[in-house]
């Protein structure tokens, strides 16, 4: 500034010397250093923009994706029964509660193999073809074919995945999710992040034009924070110690930081919101199986409840209380496979018929293995009949050798498959179906589990009387 100052007073005393300050205050290290310092911040500050802009809008398109995968995954399996079955009625019941439990969801169906209709969450649409939705094809994940296009005037994603049903292509099943929140979050996102940008390059460049070597220093710190903050790593403020435009500088990158990572906080709330989602499928789900038989809904749901509270005992964690949850929803998805008859029989089972539900455990294992996200429940589904003395199904599995979820889960299921009425037999007393725990520790069930279970059955059944407790709701929140 005082070169400027003196350039403007040379000015007065003759065009020679002003043409000679001025050619000196360009050709001069400071006005080189300003404009490589100015540079630098200008394209550093951009670039970081336009990467966390592009982490940003694909992490919420991901978090879509994922979202309507999910709930197509989840529908696919009882849907391809009932196609099977020709069970309109239970189409339309998983229709309406996939639609009831998703607000953001335009439009859920079920269609056969030319495209027609067969359930629908507006009634009127059944019988009608449901074309594909016109717009951008997004890449296929997992067998899904996904677009994104406009629907009644609202930017929507269409998930259109083939249902197959012992490895017989049956139909499909239609999801539309709609896109507004996250693009309003996404447009929102993208207005503080160039905001603040632009507010920052302002500032660098009234900065710049006073830098000098002796802030040196703060400008590495400043770039630290830049590269750490592309590294998507946690920057803490960058220390200010000055009070001049530089501080302000580093004060705003510091205020952009927090913006960035809001947002990032802001990404791991969709995450959660995807996860709830999921449980809710998977609950929904369960309910759905544990419906097929009349004598025994909610099985799943009280099991979960038995199960977790033998799990808080033992003091897992919140992240294995939630698997072991879903895998007691889950532990009985393979009786999918097992006729409505041989579920609902008034009597006893023939050796043939006892043989078809001895292969649940297997058939949910595989059903499992289809998304590799369930995959960390498959060892309580696959291996919740064996007996701690080797002599259980499907592996013959003994001891330490059983997962410790599938102990659990076998104590739990036993229970409440004695204390549950059968058309063919009354459910055990609490009194006798504990007698009957006890007598099998060490044989059928884990001594040490066998103790915890037996004493925290009062206290869990004591909540589920009178239905004071939901059985459908969740164990974990």
């Amino acid at each position: 500034m005082r070169q400027l100052v003196k350039a403007v007073q040379s000015k007065r005393s003759g065009a020679l010397q002003s043409e000679s300050s001025s050619a000196g205050f360009f050709r001069g290290i400071r006005f080189r250093l300003v404009s490589f310092v100015l540079s630098l911040l200008v394209v550093t500050t951009f670039s970081v923009s336009f990467i966390v802009v592009q982490i940003l809008d694909s992490s919420l398109l991901d978090s879509l994706v994922k979202r309507g995968s999910a709930i197509t995954q989840a529908a696919a399996v009882p849907a391809g029964f009932s196609l099977l079955e020709n069970d309109r009625l239970a189409l339309d019941n998983l229709v309406a509660q996939i639609k009831a439990s998703q607000e953001e969801l335009v439009y859920v169906a079920i269609l056969d193999l030319e495209k027609n209709i067969l359930a629908h969450d507006r009634l009127d649409r059944v019988g009608e073809q449901l074309p594909s939705l016109t717009g951008e094809s997004i890449a296929h994940a997992h067998d899904v074919a996904i677009v994104r296009g406009q629907y009644e005037g609202g930017d929507s994603f269409e998930f259109r995945r083939p249902i197959y049903f012992a490895d017989q292509h049956v139909g499909s099943v239609v999801v539309a999710v709609s896109a507004s929140k996250l693009m309003a979050s996404k447009a929102l996102a993208h207005r503080q992040i160039f905001t603040v940008a632009t507010f920052v390059t302002i500032l660098a460049l009234l900065g710049a034009i006073l830098i000098s070597m002796i802030f040196t220093r703060p400008i590495e710190r400043l770039a630290d924070g830049v590269s750490r903050l592309q590294k998507d790593e946690y920057v803490e403020d960058v220390p200010v110690r000055s009070r001049n435009e530089l501080g302000m500088l580093i004060r705003n990158f510091n205020k952009m930081a927090r913006t960035i990572q809001k947002q990032k906080t802001s990404l791991q709330g969709y995450a959660e919101e995807l996860e709830s989602s999921y449980n809710d499928i998977v609950r929904i789900l369960a309910a759905a199986l544990d419906a097929r038989d009349n004598y025994t809904y909610g099985h799943s749901a009280r099991v979960a409840h038995f199960a977790i509270a033998v799990a808080e005992r033992l003091e897992f964690t919140k992240e294995e209380l939630k698997e072991l949850e879903m895998g007691c929803l889950l532990h009985d998805i393979g009786k999918i496979h097992v006729r409505d008859a041989v579920l609902n029989k008034q009597c006893g089972l023939d050796q043939k018929e006892s043989l078809e539900i001895s292969q649940h455990p297997l058939r949910g294992a595989q059903i499992l293995e289809i998304a590799p996200s369930l995959h960390k429940y498959i060892p309580g589904v696959k291996h919740h009949h064996e007996r701690f003395d080797g002599t259980g199904y499907p592996d013959q599995l003994s001891g330490d050798e059983i997962p410790v979820h599938a102990q659990i889960l076998a104590l739990a299921d036993t229970y409440d498959a004695m204390t549950s009425s059968r058309p063919y037999r009354k459910g055990l007393s609490q009194e006798r179906a504990i007698a009957e725990i006890r007598r099998c520790s060490g044989s059928q069930f884990n001594p040490k589990l066998a103790e915890i279970f037996i004493d925290i059955v009062p206290v869990v059944s004591a909540r589920l009387v009178d239905d004071r407790l939901p059985l459908e709701a969740l164990c974990v929140s």
